[in-house]
């Protein structure tokens, strides 16, 4: 029975229709426009961050909460659909059973009763093709007639060219994403390999470093003067280390940027035209927007993510200071 049922049921889901609960988010583009580009400096890093890590960058918070608002409304818009969903399936399922009681199936009896199941199937097999379609046909009527319910495969097909384009567009950029993943991952390994490689550069103060560590109890006056001398040399060379390694991942960040861009100025243009799939009354096609949506804003937090990290990261020795050489092992506060 399940096999005769199920797809007489998915062929007469009930499309979507918007909710005044739900509104369409911000502008995508928007998102990724308010990412700011990567300081250029170390010393620059140090004032996006505090010294725990914190952004204090007004831009940075800026795109954070923009970021996390658009995904509040969308999350909005799934909640309203969710809704939608289990309204329609709650009609569509009283809809089902009325159908087939009017065949003379029982449909309590057959969840509680399995022979009387076994026998209502038997009595399908045993039916001739034309007389299946014309039960079929039957059991879907007070589906057909039901105001309520709008069938999934007339909504696809009357729905907006705005939003059939919108989802078959997002259809395919989501379907492809693995791929831009794999491609971030690669820039991302090849960029963290040169940054290694000026990482494991020695470098070279031009005085000798101290024999005894600075916080030893046996390390005089004498010896602290001359390891502040040392971290004198040795600190900028550090800082400006810091600023190569820096330099490497905001040119990696621009080259990600720069590819994800065009797809983000299409993905508006889709977006925009449905208002985020509230103007599509088809269930799939909304469904391939809205991830269309995710994908995009994934890119876009990325994007957020790889700056985060790049700056918190060379924001340290700034903040550290001559700590960083003195008592390199220590927790600067």
């Amino acid at each position: 029975m399940k096999k005769f049922v199920v797809p007489l049921l998915l062929a007469t889901l009930a499309g979507l229709g918007t909710t005044a609960q739900a509104q369409a988010p911000g502008s995508v583009q928007a998102l990724l426009d308010a990412l700011p580009e990567l300081p250029a400096t170390a010393e620059q890093a140090a004032t996006w961050v505090d010294k725990s890590g914190r952004i204090v960058h007004p831009a940075l918070l800026q795109a954070q909460a923009a970021l996390a608002a658009h995904k509040q409304a969308m999350e909005r818009i799934a909640a309203a659909q969710g809704r939608t969903h289990a309204e329609q399936g709650q009609v569509v399922g009283q809809a089902l059973m009325q159908g087939m009681q009017e065949v003379g199936i029982d449909v309590q009896r057959m969840q509680a009763d399995p022979a009387y199941a076994q026998q209502v199937q038997e009595r399908i097999r045993r039916m001739t093709p034309a007389e299946q379609m014309a039960m079929a046909q039957r059991m879907a009527q007070p589906m057909n007639q039901d105001p309520r319910v709008v069938n999934q495969a007339a909504a696809m097909a009357q729905d907006s060219a705005a939003a059939r384009s919108a989802a078959d567009v997002g259809q395919a950029y989501a379907q492809q994403q693995p791929q831009r993943f794999q491609q971030h991952a690669a820039l991302w390994a090849e960029t963290e390999q040169a940054v290694q490689r000026v990482r494991a550069r020695k470098l070279s103060a031009g005085l000798p470093k101290p024999a005894l560590e600075w916080d030893n109890p046996g390390c005089d006056r004498r010896c602290q003067a001359q390891w502040e001398a040392y971290a004198a040399k040795m600190l900028p060379l550090m800082l400006a280390r810091e600023t190569e390694i820096l330099q490497l991942r905001r040119a990696a960040l621009q080259r990600q940027r720069a590819a994800v861009a065009p797809d983000v100025a299409t993905a508006e243009q889709h977006l925009q035209a449905t208002e985020f799939g509230l103007a599509s009354r088809s269930q799939v096609n909304q469904g391939f927007i809205t991830g269309y949506d995710g994908a995009i804003v994934a890119e876009i937090q990325g994007l957020l993510d790889r700056t985060l990290d790049a700056v918190k990261s060379a924001a340290v020795v700034p903040h550290c200071g001559t700590q960083v050489v003195l008592v390199p092992q220590a927790v600067c506060r």
